[in-house]
């Protein structure tokens, strides 16, 4: 017990100093804020349009408020911004292990007494806190969007969303740790990897178009992409609210909305709802929390976790 609570100190230690390393950079603070308010105000100036378009089609021509379509579109832009937000943000946070690596800290962490498996998870402690703080603020900022435009949220959804994004922010975490633990190696390839997601991401898990509109092969391989869950229970969340007006007239013209903006998803030709989207999402987080730790138990007892401090750090 003893043990236990000692490595549990030296992680937060090490999360903490990861934190106010983090902090004391106010730009990267900024830029790291920016990136998803620009997804806003692109979704906002450009998107909206279309998507509202594409759900009159899917409303089959059945006359509805256009207050209520309104909030059907921004709660699915909301959403997509929240699942891309909890990614790239989680994935760019990440740099510090980068960084550390480059400048060879890690060296003198390997060197110390701490244990191997304890400085891994450091990095996941820091990077979930500061990447909640981060897309906590985007969420706040959305929150005050949909107020504006138009709020079909229960205080259940807004509990729902902030436990949504610490889940997703965890879950994407330990694939920003291990991609950077395995692959990346320098901030020029750690900048290559976080544009690359950055562009492609949203359109792989349905944030900047609906799942339902790619080919069936796309979709499917979709699928294997855990963001393309925690992008379901968001839409859930902050679209569900909206749809049931929709649903007051036609439970038909619902569930055709549902479908036309993957809130229901098609899983190998079976239409699945926001519970089992949710429980594979969890299901998914657990079985890549167990499958890193025994990764890196696996690692420690061949001497081979971080690879040699001299060799990959």
């Amino acid at each position: 017990m003893k043990t236990l609570k000692n490595d549990f100190s030296v992680a937060a230690e090490l999360a903490v100093r990861g934190i106010k390393i983090f902090l004391s950079d106010r730009m990267s603070v900024f830029f790291s804020l920016l990136a998803p308010i620009i997804i806003l105000i692109l979704y906002v100036l450009f998107l909206g349009d279309v998507q509202m378009d594409s759900l009159k089609q899917a409303m089959h021509g059945l006359p509805a408020d256009e207050n209520v379509l309104q909030a059907v579109v921004d709660s699915w832009m909301i959403a997509g911004v929240m699942a891309v937000s909890c990614i790239t943000v989680t994935f760019t946070s990440q740099n510090l292990l980068v960084k550390d690596r480059e400048s060879g800290i890690i060296s003198d962490f390997l060197a110390s007494p701490a244990k191997r498996s304890v400085i891994a998870a450091s990095y996941i402690l820091y990077n979930v806190v500061v990447s909640s703080i981060i897309c906590l603020i985007v969420l706040a900022i959305a929150f005050v969007y949909l107020a504006i435009t138009g709020w079909y949220l229960t205080a259940a959804d807004v509990f729902a969303a902030i436990g949504m994004t610490i889940l997703s922010v965890i879950s994407v975490s330990v694939i920003a740790t291990a991609a950077c633990v395995t692959f990346v190696k320098t901030e020029g390839a750690h900048s290559g990897l976080v544009g690359i997601l950055s562009a492609a991401i949203g359109f792989l898990i349905g944030a900047y178009m609906p799942v339902s509109t790619f080919p069936t092969a796309i979709q499917y391989i979709t699928l294997f992409i855990p963001g393309t869950y925690s992008a379901g229970v968001f839409r859930s969340i902050f679209m569900e609210g909206a749809i049931s007006e929709i649903e007051a007239l036609s439970p038909f013209a619902a569930d055709s909305v549902r479908d036309a903006y993957s809130v229901n998803i098609d899983f190998f030709g079976e239409k699945i709802g926001t519970d089992i989207i949710a429980v594979i999402f969890v299901s998914v987080t657990v079985l890549m929390f167990i499958g890193y730790f025994i990764m890196q138990y696996v690692k420690v007892k061949h001497n081979t976790f971080f690879v040699s401090a001299q060799r990959k750090f």
